[in-house]
């Protein structure tokens, strides 16, 4: 078996842009206690743990008292806590699973504490991960994955950026998804295909041509500009600026327009072709002739392909030689195609896998993980000239003239994808395709309906232990919002792409799978494609749980209340947090059991629920799949009406440490702050399943 050991990440540099999923990870190093700091860091190196030392943070009393009372239960009626039962908590209340031989005879509490919260094992509420065995053919593992990446918002007016890239690269994702299309100010006879029949008859202005009023307000806004070079581009920019952002305004501007003179028409692509030539000088200059990368159809910018594979050059093996697949959606024509290869080989050179390994037949076996260290896999499709003349009689029987959305792949571009290929998901009887390179790419509706009926589930799990699938979210979430991705990955979905611009509950999930672990995650038993075992046969447990919060520090505030808060102050008397704990597992058919508890509301951003606060208990969970469930803390105002989510933490089932624990809690933005933390109290255990 091949293993490798990756080491701690430094913290990414903080940028002035794409700040949706930027992390803070830097703490502030702070010492246990007056005059003792040098001793006990050097008693802490004679130890042995000079390299697992953490940053230690500022504590506030209304955690501190809660530690305190954890010394004192420790210590019994001694005046100071006995090495041997600091090691007796450590292992037995802690479930350490190390811990360095302790130097001295007693402990005060300031020395008890500066030595428990710098041991990882016993203070961390999420277990370290083991290595990764990287010995597998590579869909034996749950890949990180965006959709959309070049997005920063919505899916219908936000912005593309190659930062998008950075971010999600230096966060952990390793499967990232470019739309590639002609250039707009390209020469080429061939027009840009629409990305379906049907959405391009949606996107036209209106159901009735615009007014040509339109197009001599837009002259006369061009003539008052007109003294300075780059007038029309700042014309056009104003108007885009003013209407870009919302799809809705654009089409009552329209539609204003075309009330106040009903009887005079204009063909939308006129004004559209007029506004196009105006500014074709400065947009060549921008994208150089080269492909665009955006979402066709939509509002959204564009940006160049050719920056965007910079991007990802640039970010891509930093600190994670872990290889990187790269899904394209092409509807771009022949010549912007060969462009593509050319740039791709160009910007990649050295990391683009451009031909197969001379030991791996891409036609009947996949590579490992190990064999692909620090290369970029392409994902596209391969689509032969028999399957297009198919559809465009298909098409002419429907009276259309092609049911073809985009152009055919060009061979130059289908000859790069040679362990990781598209393939056209027909039904269930694609299932049964062996070849070892195929992806199917399925919406989450296709795969819900495939994977609720009881007839196909079976095939589908065996199709997953040995075959790539991707699932995307279905078109509905132009608000970027993201399906559960533990549902797909207990049926064995390698990828599940998720829209990273939004902070919700399946991106917490898709955060808490893949925390520290370079973006693969080896799959649990029963998943893997080396056993052949039956979907009822797959381990699961039943599950007692209980989590008693106690306190908690520095929560993130609102912006207009966050002058008032703080490690070391009052903090705000308005604020009422309290704290949402959700299990996620399997849902049972028929099933009522309440998998959401909640605290008490609290005071302040700095929380205490007291030593007898009550205890949130999760007893009974059936079907259990450790390594595919999920704890999710949500601390919330309770004062709010709307938005009232302050902080959060989500952590996999199996990670989650018993003994008293630390959580460290993100901002809503994914943002780790400082000093915001939560205490709680973990009781778990596991039991084998009754049976019926």
């Amino acid at each position: 078996m091949f293993c490798i050991r990756f080491g701690r990440e430094e913290p990414p540099k903080k940028k002035g842009k794409g700040n949706f999923i930027r992390r803070m990870t830097t703490l502030r190093r702070g010492a246990p206690s007056q005059g003792r700091s040098a001793m006990l860091q050097a008693a802490l190196m004679s130890a042995g743990m000079g390299g697992n030392i953490r940053p230690h943070f500022t504590c506030h009393d209304s955690i501190r008292r809660h530690i305190l009372y954890v010394y004192n239960i420790a210590r019994g009626s001694e005046k100071t806590l006995r090495r041997e039962k600091f090691e007796a908590f450590l292992k037995g209340t802690q479930g350490a699973l190390w811990v360095e031989p302790l130097t001295q005879e007693s402990y005060s509490f300031q020395d008890f504490f500066w030595v428990w919260s710098q041991n990882e094992s016993a203070w961390s509420a999420v277990r370290r991960h083991e290595e990764l065995d990287a010995s597998k053919p590579i869909s034996n593992y749950f890949i990180s994955s965006s959709h959309n990446t070049y997005l920063d918002g919505n899916q219908l007016s936000s912005n593309s950026t190659a930062d998008a890239y950075r971010e999600v690269l230096s966060n952990g994702c390793r499967c990232i998804e470019i739309d590639v299309w002609n250039n707009p100010n390209s020469r080429s006879t061939s027009r840009t295909p629409s990305k379906s029949p049907q959405m391009e008859h949606r996107r036209q202005f209106s159901s009735n041509s615009i007014p040509r009023i339109a197009a001599e307000r837009l002259d006369a806004l061009m003539s008052r500009h007109s003294r300075s070079p780059s007038a029309p581009q700042s014309a056009f920019s104003s108007l885009e600026s003013k209407h870009s952002r919302s799809p809705s305004a654009a089409q009552t501007t329209f539609s204003t327009l075309e009330t106040r003179e009903s009887s005079t028409t204009l063909d939308p692509r006129d004004l559209v072709g007029s506004r196009s030539r105006a500014s074709s000088r400065s947009k060549e200059d921008k994208f150089n002739g080269e492909p665009v990368v955006h979402h066709h159809g939509t509002m959204t910018s564009m940006i160049s392909f050719r920056e965007v594979c910079i991007a990802v050059r640039e970010t891509a093996f930093q600190r994670n030689p872990l290889p990187i697949i790269v899904s394209l959606e092409v509807g771009a024509d022949k010549e912007h195609q060969e462009m593509m290869v050319q740039i791709m080989k160009e910007e990649w050179d050295g990391y683009l896998l451009d031909k197969p390994f001379d030991h791996i037949d891409h036609i009947t076996q996949q590579p490992r993980l190990n064999e692909l260290y620090n290369k970029i896999l392409i994902k596209v499709k391969r689509i032969s000239d028999k399957q297009v003349e198919d559809e465009i009689e298909r098409g002419r029987k429907l009276g259309i003239s092609s049911i073809r959305a985009k152009p055919p792949i060009t061979k130059p571009l289908a000859d790069l994808a040679i362990y990781t290929h598209s393939e056209h998901f027909d039904d269930h009887q694609s299932l049964h395709s062996r070849t070892p390179s195929h992806i199917f790419s399925l919406s989450e509706d296709c795969f819900h309906a495939l994977a609720h009926d009881a007839t196909k589930i079976r095939t589908l799990l065996s199709h997953n232990r040995d075959f790539f699938m991707r699932i995307y979210p279905k078109g509905l979430r132009v608000d970027s919002s993201n399906p559960d991705p533990s549902f797909h990955w207990r049926r064995g979905v390698q990828m599940v792409a998720m829209n990273w611009q939004r902070t919700d509950e399946g991106m917490m999930i898709n955060d808490a799978m893949f925390a520290n672990t370079h973006g693969w995650v080896l799959k649990p038993p029963g998943l893997l494609s080396d056993e052949n075992v039956d979907v009822e046969d797959i381990p699961r447990r039943t599950l007692d749980l209980r989590i008693t919060v106690l306190a908690g520090q520095a929560i993130p505030l609102p912006r207009d209340r966050r002058q008032l808060g703080g490690v070391g102050v009052m903090g705000d008397r308005r604020f009422r947090p309290m704290v949402k704990v959700e299990l996620h597992v399997e849902k049972q058919k028929g099933g009522n059991q309440d998998l959401v508890k909640e605290t008490v509301v609290a005071e302040t951003d700095n929380p205490d629920w007291g030593y007898d606060s009550k205890s949130l208990d999760f007893f009974e969970v059936k079907d259990v799949i450790e390594g595919l469930s999920f704890v999710r803390f949500k601390v919330e105002d309770s004062s709010s009406i709307r938005d009232n989510l302050m902080a959060w933490a989500c952590i996999r089932l199996d990670r989650l440490q018993t003994g008293y624990r630390c959580i460290d809690l993100l901002s809503k933005t994914r943002r780790k702050t400082e000093h915001a933390k939560l205490l709680v109290k973990v009781e778990k255990v596991f039991r084998a399943e009754t049976p019926a």
